[in-house]
Protein backbone atom coordinates (compact mmCIF):
# COMPACT_ATOMS: atom_id res chain seq x y z
CA UNK A 1 0.00 0.00 0.00
CA UNK A 2 1.48 3.17 -1.14
CA UNK A 3 1.66 5.77 2.03
CA UNK A 4 -0.99 8.57 0.86
CA UNK A 5 -3.21 5.75 0.74
CA UNK A 6 -2.49 4.48 4.41
CA UNK A 7 -2.46 7.91 5.51
CA UNK A 8 -6.16 8.48 4.35
CA UNK A 9 -7.72 5.04 5.13
CA UNK A 10 -9.00 6.47 8.31
CA UNK A 11 -10.14 9.18 6.78
CA UNK A 12 -12.33 6.55 3.99
CA UNK A 13 -13.53 4.53 7.03
CA UNK A 14 -14.86 7.05 9.39
CA UNK A 15 -16.62 8.56 5.66
CA UNK A 16 -18.19 4.68 5.14
CA UNK A 17 -19.35 4.92 9.13
CA UNK A 18 -20.99 8.32 9.25
CA UNK A 19 -23.11 7.79 5.41
CA UNK A 20 -24.05 4.51 6.96
CA UNK A 21 -25.07 5.84 10.36
CA UNK A 22 -27.29 8.21 8.44
CA UNK A 23 -29.07 6.31 6.24
CA UNK A 24 -30.24 4.00 9.30
CA UNK A 25 -31.28 7.24 10.75
CA UNK A 26 -33.34 7.84 7.41
CA UNK A 27 -35.15 4.85 7.73
CA UNK A 28 -35.89 5.71 11.65
CA UNK A 29 -37.03 8.80 10.74
CA UNK A 30 -35.00 10.53 12.11
CA UNK A 31 -34.82 14.59 11.61
CA UNK A 32 -31.90 16.53 11.35
CA UNK A 33 -29.11 14.02 12.15
CA UNK A 34 -28.91 12.37 8.88
CA UNK A 35 -28.21 15.69 7.60
CA UNK A 36 -24.96 15.93 9.79
CA UNK A 37 -23.62 12.79 9.54
CA UNK A 38 -23.58 13.19 5.73
CA UNK A 39 -21.96 16.51 6.53
CA UNK A 40 -19.20 14.86 8.20
CA UNK A 41 -18.53 12.04 6.19
CA UNK A 42 -18.56 14.77 2.96
CA UNK A 43 -15.80 16.90 5.34
CA UNK A 44 -13.62 13.12 5.89
CA UNK A 45 -13.47 12.57 2.39
CA UNK A 46 -12.41 16.27 1.40
CA UNK A 47 -9.44 16.09 4.29
CA UNK A 48 -6.33 16.37 2.44
CA UNK A 49 -4.26 14.60 5.29
CA UNK A 50 -5.47 11.78 7.34
CA UNK A 51 -7.37 12.71 9.90
CA UNK A 52 -5.45 10.79 12.91
CA UNK A 53 -2.78 13.41 11.85
CA UNK A 54 -4.92 16.14 12.61
CA UNK A 55 -5.85 15.58 15.83
CA UNK A 56 -1.99 14.61 16.89
CA UNK A 57 -0.98 17.84 16.21
CA UNK A 58 -4.27 19.80 17.06
CA UNK A 59 -6.15 17.80 19.56
CA UNK A 60 -9.66 17.92 19.80
CA UNK A 61 -9.80 21.42 19.16
CA UNK A 62 -8.37 20.34 15.90
CA UNK A 63 -11.18 18.22 14.93
CA UNK A 64 -13.88 20.92 16.29
CA UNK A 65 -11.98 23.07 13.52
CA UNK A 66 -13.26 21.12 10.44
CA UNK A 67 -16.88 21.85 8.83
CA UNK A 68 -19.48 19.92 10.15
CA UNK A 69 -17.93 18.43 13.22
CA UNK A 70 -19.34 19.39 16.60
CA UNK A 71 -18.71 18.22 20.06
CA UNK A 72 -20.51 14.99 19.55
CA UNK A 73 -18.95 13.84 16.39
CA UNK A 74 -15.66 14.81 17.63
CA UNK A 75 -16.19 12.39 20.49
CA UNK A 76 -16.64 9.88 18.45
CA UNK A 77 -13.82 10.49 15.81
CA UNK A 78 -11.56 10.46 18.74
CA UNK A 79 -13.04 7.11 20.05
CA UNK A 80 -12.75 5.34 16.81
CA UNK A 81 -8.88 6.39 16.55
CA UNK A 82 -8.68 4.86 19.66
CA UNK A 83 -10.77 1.71 19.65
CA UNK A 84 -11.50 1.28 16.17
CA UNK A 85 -15.32 1.39 16.52
CA UNK A 86 -18.06 3.82 17.65
CA UNK A 87 -20.39 2.61 20.06
CA UNK A 88 -23.85 4.56 18.54
CA UNK A 89 -23.01 3.12 15.11
CA UNK A 90 -23.01 -0.08 16.65
CA UNK A 91 -26.48 0.03 18.24
CA UNK A 92 -27.77 1.60 15.42
CA UNK A 93 -26.64 -1.23 13.10
CA UNK A 94 -28.22 -3.50 15.64
CA UNK A 95 -31.91 -1.60 15.90
CA UNK A 96 -32.38 -2.48 11.97
CA UNK A 97 -32.50 -5.87 10.16
CA UNK A 98 -29.33 -4.91 7.94
CA UNK A 99 -30.88 -5.76 4.62
CA UNK A 100 -33.32 -2.63 5.16
CA UNK A 101 -30.62 -0.30 4.18
CA UNK A 102 -29.30 -2.16 1.33
CA UNK A 103 -32.72 -1.75 -0.16
CA UNK A 104 -32.57 2.14 0.26
CA UNK A 105 -29.40 1.69 -2.40
CA UNK A 106 -31.81 0.22 -5.40
CA UNK A 107 -32.76 2.76 -7.59
CA UNK A 108 -35.55 4.65 -6.88
CA UNK A 109 -36.39 3.41 -3.42
CA UNK A 110 -35.24 5.57 -0.36
CA UNK A 111 -35.95 5.27 3.68
CA UNK A 112 -39.38 5.98 2.93
CA UNK A 113 -40.11 2.72 0.80
CA UNK A 114 -38.21 0.50 2.01
CA UNK A 115 -39.79 0.75 5.59
CA UNK A 116 -43.08 0.71 3.69
CA UNK A 117 -42.06 -2.41 2.44
CA UNK A 118 -40.73 -3.56 5.79
CA UNK A 119 -43.86 -1.98 8.39
CA UNK A 120 -46.67 -3.51 5.59
CA UNK A 121 -44.82 -6.91 3.95
CA UNK A 122 -41.94 -7.89 6.91
CA UNK A 123 -39.80 -7.46 3.61
CA UNK A 124 -36.38 -7.29 5.26
CA UNK A 125 -34.10 -7.57 2.27
CA UNK A 126 -33.13 -7.44 -1.20
CA UNK A 127 -33.94 -10.69 -2.40
CA UNK A 128 -37.54 -10.40 -0.19
CA UNK A 129 -38.29 -7.45 -2.20
CA UNK A 130 -37.37 -8.98 -5.57
CA UNK A 131 -39.76 -11.96 -5.13
CA UNK A 132 -42.20 -9.57 -3.87
CA UNK A 133 -42.14 -7.33 -7.13
CA UNK A 134 -42.01 -10.52 -9.00
CA UNK A 135 -45.39 -12.25 -7.44
CA UNK A 136 -46.86 -8.93 -7.94
CA UNK A 137 -47.37 -8.21 -4.05
CA UNK A 138 -46.48 -4.80 -4.08
CA UNK A 139 -49.86 -3.74 -5.79
CA UNK A 140 -51.83 -3.10 -2.85
CA UNK A 141 -49.72 -0.60 -1.11
CA UNK A 142 -50.57 2.71 -2.17
CA UNK A 143 -49.13 4.59 -5.49
CA UNK A 144 -47.59 1.41 -6.33
CA UNK A 145 -48.41 0.14 -9.84
CA UNK A 146 -46.57 -2.76 -12.31
CA UNK A 147 -44.38 -0.09 -14.12
CA UNK A 148 -43.46 0.78 -10.16
CA UNK A 149 -42.76 -3.20 -9.45
CA UNK A 150 -40.78 -3.52 -12.60
CA UNK A 151 -38.60 -0.94 -12.18
CA UNK A 152 -37.23 -2.29 -8.57
CA UNK A 153 -36.87 -5.70 -10.21
CA UNK A 154 -34.54 -3.68 -12.62
CA UNK A 155 -32.73 -1.68 -9.86
CA UNK A 156 -32.08 -4.77 -7.96
CA UNK A 157 -31.01 -6.49 -11.03
CA UNK A 158 -28.71 -3.86 -11.68
CA UNK A 159 -27.32 -3.86 -8.41
CA UNK A 160 -26.39 -7.44 -8.07
CA UNK A 161 -24.48 -7.49 -11.56
CA UNK A 162 -22.33 -4.98 -10.28
CA UNK A 163 -21.51 -6.90 -7.29
CA UNK A 164 -17.94 -8.97 -7.76
CA UNK A 165 -18.53 -12.39 -9.14
CA UNK A 166 -16.33 -15.27 -9.16
CA UNK A 167 -15.70 -18.71 -12.04
CA UNK A 168 -17.53 -21.87 -11.92
CA UNK A 169 -14.59 -23.26 -10.69
CA UNK A 170 -13.48 -20.97 -8.13
CA UNK A 171 -17.05 -21.32 -6.73
CA UNK A 172 -16.71 -24.93 -6.86
CA UNK A 173 -13.92 -24.39 -4.93
CA UNK A 174 -14.92 -22.43 -2.26
CA UNK A 175 -18.45 -24.37 -2.09
CA UNK A 176 -16.65 -27.39 -0.93
CA UNK A 177 -15.54 -26.28 3.15
CA UNK A 178 -19.39 -24.85 3.34
CA UNK A 179 -20.73 -28.56 2.40
CA UNK A 180 -18.12 -29.94 4.84
CA UNK A 181 -19.39 -27.85 7.66
CA UNK A 182 -22.73 -28.82 6.66
CA UNK A 183 -22.22 -32.44 6.18
CA UNK A 184 -21.16 -32.56 10.12
CA UNK A 185 -24.72 -31.24 11.19
CA UNK A 186 -26.67 -34.45 11.60
CA UNK A 187 -29.80 -33.33 11.79
CA UNK A 188 -30.01 -32.00 8.22
CA UNK A 189 -30.95 -34.93 5.68
CA UNK A 190 -29.96 -33.25 1.92
CA UNK A 191 -28.07 -30.71 1.15
CA UNK A 192 -27.77 -28.82 -2.62
CA UNK A 193 -26.45 -26.02 -4.01
CA UNK A 194 -28.95 -24.03 -6.09
CA UNK A 195 -29.15 -21.08 -7.71
CA UNK A 196 -26.71 -20.36 -11.06
CA UNK A 197 -24.49 -22.60 -9.19
CA UNK A 198 -26.75 -25.25 -10.15
CA UNK A 199 -27.55 -24.30 -13.26
CA UNK A 200 -23.75 -24.43 -14.13
CA UNK A 201 -23.31 -20.20 -15.37
CA UNK A 202 -19.91 -19.31 -15.98
CA UNK A 203 -19.74 -17.04 -13.09
CA UNK A 204 -22.04 -17.30 -9.68
CA UNK A 205 -22.37 -14.36 -7.35
CA UNK A 206 -23.50 -16.07 -4.14
CA UNK A 207 -24.67 -19.09 -3.11
CA UNK A 208 -27.70 -20.57 -2.37
CA UNK A 209 -27.91 -23.54 -0.39
CA UNK A 210 -31.17 -25.93 0.42
CA UNK A 211 -31.05 -28.21 3.14
CA UNK A 212 -33.58 -30.77 4.25
CA UNK A 213 -34.61 -31.75 8.27
CA UNK A 214 -37.40 -31.81 9.92
CA UNK A 215 -39.19 -28.90 11.22
CA UNK A 216 -38.39 -29.06 14.68
CA UNK A 217 -34.90 -28.75 13.55
CA UNK A 218 -34.74 -25.70 11.59
CA UNK A 219 -33.83 -23.25 14.07
CA UNK A 220 -30.93 -25.49 15.52
CA UNK A 221 -29.33 -26.23 11.77
CA UNK A 222 -29.21 -22.86 11.10
CA UNK A 223 -27.80 -21.45 14.77
CA UNK A 224 -24.82 -24.06 13.93
CA UNK A 225 -24.53 -22.79 10.25
CA UNK A 226 -24.17 -19.21 11.55
CA UNK A 227 -21.18 -20.30 13.84
CA UNK A 228 -19.08 -22.53 11.37
CA UNK A 229 -15.41 -21.07 11.33
CA UNK A 230 -15.82 -20.09 7.15
CA UNK A 231 -18.43 -17.16 8.33
CA UNK A 232 -16.58 -13.59 8.87
CA UNK A 233 -20.36 -12.06 9.28
CA UNK A 234 -23.76 -13.10 9.95
CA UNK A 235 -26.53 -10.66 8.22
CA UNK A 236 -29.27 -12.41 9.30
CA UNK A 237 -30.83 -15.35 10.51
CA UNK A 238 -34.28 -16.16 11.18
CA UNK A 239 -36.20 -19.86 11.44
CA UNK A 240 -36.06 -20.89 7.80
CA UNK A 241 -32.97 -18.71 6.58
CA UNK A 242 -29.66 -17.74 7.63
CA UNK A 243 -27.47 -15.34 5.48
CA UNK A 244 -23.44 -15.09 5.81
CA UNK A 245 -20.64 -13.90 4.21
CA UNK A 246 -17.62 -15.97 4.65
CA UNK A 247 -14.29 -15.26 4.78
CA UNK A 248 -13.75 -15.51 1.06
CA UNK A 249 -16.19 -12.84 0.90
CA UNK A 250 -18.78 -14.77 -0.60
CA UNK A 251 -22.78 -14.57 0.62
CA UNK A 252 -24.04 -17.74 1.50
CA UNK A 253 -28.28 -18.21 2.10
CA UNK A 254 -28.86 -21.47 3.33
CA UNK A 255 -33.01 -22.32 3.90
CA UNK A 256 -34.30 -25.26 5.75
CA UNK A 257 -37.47 -26.92 4.15
CA UNK A 258 -38.89 -30.21 5.21
CA UNK A 259 -39.19 -33.34 3.36
CA UNK A 260 -42.87 -32.27 1.73
CA UNK A 261 -41.25 -29.02 0.45
CA UNK A 262 -37.33 -29.58 -0.17
CA UNK A 263 -38.85 -30.02 -4.03
CA UNK A 264 -40.21 -26.82 -4.80
CA UNK A 265 -37.64 -25.20 -2.48
CA UNK A 266 -34.96 -26.14 -4.43
CA UNK A 267 -36.99 -25.94 -8.29
CA UNK A 268 -37.04 -22.37 -6.92
CA UNK A 269 -34.10 -21.29 -5.61
CA UNK A 270 -32.38 -23.11 -8.59
CA UNK A 271 -34.21 -20.65 -11.01
CA UNK A 272 -33.64 -18.81 -13.26
CA UNK A 273 -36.28 -15.83 -12.78
CA UNK A 274 -38.19 -16.65 -16.13
CA UNK A 275 -38.50 -20.59 -15.60
CA UNK A 276 -39.89 -19.68 -12.75
CA UNK A 277 -42.64 -17.65 -13.91
CA UNK A 278 -43.34 -19.83 -16.56
CA UNK A 279 -44.27 -22.66 -14.34
CA UNK A 280 -45.87 -20.48 -12.04
CA UNK A 281 -48.29 -19.23 -15.15
CA UNK A 282 -49.02 -22.60 -16.33
CA UNK A 283 -49.86 -23.52 -12.39
CA UNK A 284 -52.63 -20.89 -12.71
CA UNK A 285 -53.65 -21.74 -15.61
CA UNK A 286 -54.75 -24.83 -13.96
CA UNK A 287 -56.01 -23.75 -11.29
CA UNK A 288 -53.23 -24.26 -8.89
CA UNK A 289 -50.42 -22.03 -6.83
CA UNK A 290 -46.89 -22.85 -7.25
CA UNK A 291 -43.96 -21.64 -4.99
CA UNK A 292 -41.06 -22.67 -2.53
CA UNK A 293 -43.21 -24.03 -0.24
CA UNK A 294 -45.01 -26.78 -2.91
CA UNK A 295 -47.71 -26.85 -5.47
CA UNK A 296 -51.21 -26.99 -4.29
CA UNK A 297 -54.50 -27.10 -6.19
CA UNK A 298 -57.65 -24.88 -5.54
CA UNK A 299 -58.41 -25.64 -2.42
CA UNK A 300 -55.18 -25.41 -1.12
CA UNK A 301 -54.05 -28.92 -0.77
CA UNK A 302 -50.37 -29.56 -2.17
CA UNK A 303 -50.34 -32.08 -4.50
CA UNK A 304 -46.70 -32.01 -5.38
CA UNK A 305 -43.10 -30.44 -3.35
CA UNK A 306 -41.39 -33.24 -2.19
CA UNK A 307 -39.45 -33.49 -5.66
CA UNK A 308 -38.30 -31.35 -8.91
CA UNK A 309 -39.52 -34.24 -10.96
CA UNK A 310 -43.62 -34.82 -9.57
CA UNK A 311 -43.56 -30.63 -9.91
CA UNK A 312 -42.39 -30.89 -13.62
CA UNK A 313 -45.11 -34.17 -13.96
CA UNK A 314 -47.92 -32.63 -12.06
CA UNK A 315 -47.27 -29.16 -14.58
CA UNK A 316 -47.86 -31.78 -17.69
CA UNK A 317 -43.76 -31.50 -18.23
CA UNK A 318 -40.62 -33.73 -18.64
CA UNK A 319 -38.18 -33.29 -15.96
CA UNK A 320 -35.83 -30.06 -17.43
CA UNK A 321 -32.40 -30.50 -16.10
CA UNK A 322 -31.12 -27.18 -14.02
CA UNK A 323 -28.70 -26.15 -16.56
CA UNK A 324 -31.39 -25.75 -19.26
CA UNK A 325 -33.87 -23.65 -17.40
CA UNK A 326 -33.63 -20.21 -19.20
CA UNK A 327 -37.14 -18.95 -19.43
CA UNK A 328 -40.06 -20.93 -21.54
CA UNK A 329 -38.08 -24.23 -22.56
CA UNK A 330 -40.53 -25.98 -25.52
Amino acid sequence: MKKGEKNKSNNSDLAGIFYEMAEILELKQVKWKPQAYIAAAQTMESLGEDVSEIYKKKGRNGLLELPGIGEALADKIIRYLGERKIDEYERLKKSVPAGLYEMMKIPGVGAKKAMLFYNKLGIKSIDELGRAAEEHKLLGLRGFKEKSEQKIIEGIEMMKGEQKRISLKDAERLAKPILAGLGKIKEIKETIVAGSFRRKKSSIRDFDIILMAEEKNHEKILNSFTKMSFVKEVLGKGREKATIITKDGIQVDARVFTDKEFGTGLLYFTGDKGHNIWLRKIAIKKGWKLNEYGLFDGKGKRIAGKNEEEVYNKLGLDYIEPEKRIGEVR
